[in-house]
């Protein structure tokens, strides 16, 4: 039996604006599973696209509301509590879902028999690359120019400043591009590797070692010896998180008694957005109110859809992320592929991602 799926146009979270399937890359889709995506009504206004273009050569258009109850699998970017109340049996979700730290989610999943497929645990390859890795590039590059404009500050013009970059993944590499292009040039970055094992290394960038030992965490200084990490970061101007976390043994650069160790006039952009993770005040914060102050001399901003600033090109990457998966969820394969059969965070309501319950402690 084939399935239907439902390609979802809008988000109930704020200021989500990006969509799973753009448009400029439909003759990508097989044309043999087009009639088995189901689209919300009005998604293609944003490109002057009619919603009877989505009947004539897709399954057709439907209500946000009625996409839930007509489809076996919802497509759906960021779900939010508000999706929560059309769970039921039997029916997938495929998103960024987050299900370790989101209480809700998991819960709505369980006592409504859902399976939930997240995208954040899809990796490939034999290198194991994240399966959307452009997309936490970006999340990268657009926290760090929101952040520096909405600071009124550019590495070309006025003092020269110096950053600090936490971890050295794709959204690291987005955040260095970004401040180099803003004329930023004096970057550090701090990894779990030593440097001779960091692959596809930037130019003009200086690697140092994140070191955790006794769950204290310490960086090394310029002159190789490790110091711990608030005695190393107080040093710069700004500092960018970018650690993946383990939720259930996380790991503090920064704790709420080390806030008034930084003198200085610091921007901290947490793009990694682990509440109480990599800083003891961790928090998310949100479009209208991008930014908080910690205190007189740090500026702290942790927005978890950046990419959003730039919807069009993060819809363009997502979509090259998801055709390639489209026709196995189509045909009931799904299970079978590796990617995605490592990714199932519930199945049918059963939890079998072990870090949901040790975290929740169900």
């Amino acid at each position: 039996m084939c399935n239907l799926i439902a390609i979802f146009g809008t988000s109930t979270k704020k200021n989500e604006t990006r969509i799973p399937l753009h448009p400029d890359l439909f003759n990508l889709i097989p044309q043999k599973i087009k009639k088995n995506l189901l689209f919300e009504k009005g998604y293609g206004k944003r490109f002057n696209i009619s919603d009877e273009y989505f009947s004539e050569f897709f399954a057709g258009i439907a209500s946000r509301e009625d996409l839930f109850s007509l489809s076996d699998i919802w497509i759906l970017p960021k779900p939010e509590k508000e999706d929560f109340k059309f769970f039921s049996k039997n029916k997938i979700l495929f998103g960024w879902l987050h299900c370790v730290q989101g209480r809700e989610i998991t819960q709505a999943a369980t006592e409504n028999g859902m399976t939930l497929i997240a995208w954040e645990a899809m990796y490939g390859g034999n290198d194991k690359t994240h399966i959307f890795n452009r997309n936490n590039e970006l999340a990268g590059y657009a926290a760090v120019q929101h952040m520096l404009m909405l600071q009124g500050i550019n590495g070309y013009f006025g003092k020269k400043l110096k950053a600090a970059v936490l971890g050295f993944g794709a959204t690291a590499r987005g955040a260095i591009n970004s401040l180099k292009s803003l004329g930023i040039n004096e970057i550090t970055t701090f990894s779990n590797r030593p440097q001779f094992l960091i692959k596809s290394p930037i130019e003009s960038i200086d690697y140092k070692r994140i070191i955790t030992e006794n769950k204290v965490v310490y960086l090394e200084s310029n002159n190789q010896e490790k110091k711990e990490s608030i005695d190393v970061l107080k040093n710069y101007d700004i500092i960018i998180n970018c650690v993946l976390q383990n939720p259930t043994s996380p790991i503090i650069f920064i704790k709420n008694n080390d806030i008034d160790k930084i003198t200085k006039k610091t921007t901290i952009i947490d793009i990694s957005c682990d509440k109480n993770m990599g800083f003891e005040f961790a928090s998310p914060t949100y479009f209208d109110e991008p930014f908080i102050n910690i205190s007189e001399n740090i500026k702290y901003y942790s927005i978890d859809n950046t990419p959003s600033i730039y919807w069009d090109s993060a819809s363009y990457e997502i979509t090259k992320s998801l055709i390639p998966f489209l026709e196995l969820f189509i045909s009931n394969l799904w299970k079978k592929d590796p990617i995605i059969k490592n990714a199932i965070e519930i199945e049918n309501g059963i939890i079998k991602n072990k870090k949901i319950i040790e975290f929740q402690k169900r």
